[in-house]
């Protein structure tokens, strides 16, 4: 990857938007499965990226 490229990415990851739309993935690939453990760690995923989504501030505004 390219340093323009992984600036972007980082750039990215920077607006809210971003967050939202990893969290709505999240929640759309999580199969069922029989341990505790993924779950909560999916929730906890899902949840961190929803705080971020908002509290982080979009650029330009």
């Amino acid at each position: 990857m390219s340093g323009s490229s992984s600036l972007q990415v980082l750039q990215r990851l920077r607006e809210p938007s971003t967050w939202a739309g990893l969290a709505g993935l999240a929640a759309l690939f999580n199969l069922p499965v029989a341990t505790d453990v993924f779950a909560a760690v999916s929730q906890t995923g899902m949840a961190a990226a929803s705080l971020a989504a908002i509290l982080l501030t979009e650029r330009g505004r």
